[in-house]
């Protein structure tokens, strides 16, 4: 379960629209998604007519309520609704919604309906926010959750962005009035790192609602310069234009009814970037390992930083995540191999050919592994299996040969391979 908010410091920028999109997007992709409106200011997730509830529900002030009355924690199912949108493929995920609050309070004194202050003083209101996001997992299990959380500096917004999430998606109109708000909440997020829970969130930062004109005066260029500079970028901010269409007015869900246009594509592009650091993702996973070989085929191992604890962490992570995954685990045990952690790269390959990998690569790394190790006879074992293999590539076959024991050659006519080259 991987816990995303969105977040922007002033309203006005699309954010609820964006989030909507990238659930959508996510269940789109086959993932199971949770939508939570915390906007308690401004609630609306549940008006999106597009995500055909299926019925009306309470929300999260009346689970809140709950507990307050009773001193007990509700059981989560109670506030949650399945959407059902008109998903054109079979192998979409599930998509839920948790709204911020139901037949009991009204639209205009939600936000007031309850004392954050006093719940997190005097009555575990930060344990009952770890009950719910436990009972997320235990009852729903999504793949993803999206936080939608209200604007400024709020206990509410406290909750959103540094309790709650993995990661916080931060929507900003470029100008100084966001810059101002911004610092503070991205200081604190980063803070979070050396707090007692050593918890580090992932930040995206989304321009959004930009004008998409001639910037003859690079006015929008020096704003994204100094955004970059006093909020430590580390990369370029996606952007999501202003985008003048009659079907915001019905809030149409553009990533599911017009994935083509620009609007839909920009969606993509947030979702592209949550996705791509989450390591519980096998998107995530792969791309990490992508990036991290090709660090590697840059640079030689005794220049090259990638072999860091936390990309040792990182791959522990990825390897508990996916371990019933043999193409992950084959990556895995490739770059274990390099940094000449023989014995668990041989393992990792053996995980793969027992989950029957179609990559035959695995069998040639792994009797190349046990050759290093020293144990020449199991080594010529695995490499005679490439041979048994169906058309496998000359460079297999050359790689394999040169690891079998003399004595093994005797058999080399009967493979498959051998047979198949009809000599």
């Amino acid at each position: 379960m991987y816990i995303t908010t969105f977040y922007s410091f002033k309203g006005g920028v699309g954010r609820s629209m964006a989030l909507v999109n990238a659930g959508v997007e996510l269940a789109r992709r086959g993932r199971r998604v949770l939508l939570i409106d915390f906007d308690l200011e401004a609630p609306g997730i549940d008006t999106f007519n597009s995500l055909n509830l299926e019925k009306p529900t309470l929300g999260l002030v009346d689970f809140v309520n709950s507990y307050l009355t009773t001193g007990i924690s509700d059981e989560f199912e109670k506030y949650v609704v399945e959407c059902k949108p008109d998903f054109p493929d079979k192998d979409a995920g599930n998509i839920w919604l948790m709204p911020a609050g139901g037949k009991e309070h009204s639209f205009a004194n939600l936000s007031q309906s309850i004392d954050w202050w006093d719940l997190y003083t005097k009555r575990d209101g930060f344990l009952l926010m770890e009950d719910l996001k436990q009972q997320w997992k235990d009852k729903l299990n999504p793949d993803y959750v999206l936080i939608d959380s209200r604007t400024g500096h709020t206990d509410v917004g406290g909750i959103c962005t540094r309790q709650l999430p993995d990661a916080v998606t931060i929507f900003y109109f470029p100008n100084e009035q966001n810059l101002r708000g911004l610092r503070k909440l991205v200081k604190d997020i980063r803070s979070e790192k050396d707090a007692p829970r050593n918890k580090e969130i992932q930040l995206h930062f989304v321009m959004s609602n930009v004008p998409d004109l001639d910037d003859e005066h690079q006015i929008l260029e020096k704003e994204i310069s100094k955004f970059k500079l006093q909020l430590e970028l580390e990369r370029e901010p996606l952007i999501v234009h202003r985008y003048d269409s009659l079907s915001l007015l019905n809030q149409a869900i553009f990533t599911l009814s017009r994935p083509n246009s620009r609007l839909a594509k920009e969606y993509c592009n947030i979702v592209d970037q949550v996705v791509n650091v989450n390591l519980e993702d096998r998107d995530g996973a792969l791309n990490f390992l992508n990036k991290l070989k090709l660090d590697m085929q840059h640079n030689p191992p005794w220049e090259t930083e990638s072999w860091t604890p936390n990309n040792k962490k990182s791959l522990d992570k990825i390897e508990a995540a996916h371990n019933k995954d043999p193409e992950i685990l084959y990556q895995l045990g490739r770059f274990y191999f390099r940094e000449r952690e023989l014995e668990r790269s041989i393992s990792l390959y053996q995980n793969a050919i027992d989950m029957r990998t179609s990559n035959p690569n695995v069998y040639l790394d792994q009797a190349r592994a046990l050759s290093e190790l020293g144990d020449k006879e199991k080594a010529s074992q695995v490499a005679f299996q490439v041979l048994d293999l169906k058309n496998p590539s000359f460079r297999l076959l050359v790689g394999a040969l040169r690891l079998i024991q003399s004595e093994t050659f005797i058999q080399v006519p009967k493979c498959k391979s051998v047979i198949s080259l009809n000599i």
